[in-house]
């Protein structure tokens, strides 16, 4: 129980922790605004378009896990551009195991994500209601970007996304690679009323690059220390 509402709580916050390889590495010098300038410029969704793309990411924390993105393809209508690709979840085997479609879409300058695709692999019961936070493409530091909600009715379990912003960049890497990235955090509450009733309240803070994604997602709990840490450890 306490697995898959993780999963869904940086399912619907995070939403799509993925990677381009073609878009990472280190950009160089200059001053802050130049740099602040040279990475608000950059191209591209906060999501990789490659189709064919494997993305593999590692989940460690209170719920350990490998997570795999398979990037199928790229649709531009109007002014709509979706992606699509597969999720495959490590620890769910069998049947429940085969790879279940889900998308992310940019639209009138902002990006989203299909939460109740991402719960996909846990059955359709599980549906998710609401969203996670909406993301800009032209980010802007300290932008308050507003409050959002998640609610999957059958485990009786709501999140709430607020103080939502993007407070700067940094440069990060991981397994596979380094990153220059945005820095977007925000604070969470949640409440689960399946059984019995648990509630909880923290922060978040993700590292993302355009074209590429989420390249590291913490989720800290109420003592500041993080109970979930999912980043990308490889791309294939």
């Amino acid at each position: 129980m306490k697995k898959i509402y993780l999963i869904m709580l940086v399912a619907a916050s995070a939403m799509m922790v993925a990677a381009c390889g073609s878009n990472s590495g280190n950009n160089g010098g200059g001053t802050e605004n130049e740099e602040q300038q040279e990475v608000a410029k950059e191209e591209g969704t906060w999501f990789c378009e490659t189709p064919g793309t494997v993305l593999t990411y590692r989940q460690t924390g209170t719920a350990n896990d490998i997570f795999k993105y398979n990037i199928v393809g790229s649709n531009t209508e109007g002014n709509k551009k979706t992606i699509t690709f597969n999720v495959v979840i490590e620890s769910i085997k069998g049947v429940a195991q085969q790879p279940v479609g889900c998308d992310v879409w940019t639209e009138d300058g902002y990006f989203h994500t299909n939460a109740n695709a991402m719960m996909g692999q846990y059955g359709p019961a599980f549906s998710v209601k609401g969203h996670g936070p909406v993301i800009p493409e032209d980010p802007k530091i300290g932008e308050d970007l507003g409050d959002s909600k998640i609610v999957i009715e059958a485990l009786g379990t709501t999140g709430t996304f607020h103080n939502v912003r993007f407070t700067g960049q940094e440069e990060i890497e991981t397994e596979a690679g380094k990153f220059k990235c945005w820095v977007l955090e925000y604070d969470y509450t949640s409440e689960v009323n399946f059984i019995m009733n648990i509630k909880q309240a923290g922060t978040c803070k993700m590292w993302m690059k355009k074209g590429i994604g989420v390249v590291k997602n913490v989720l800290n709990g109420e003592d500041g220390n993080p109970t979930l840490v999912q980043e990308l450890v490889k791309i294939e």
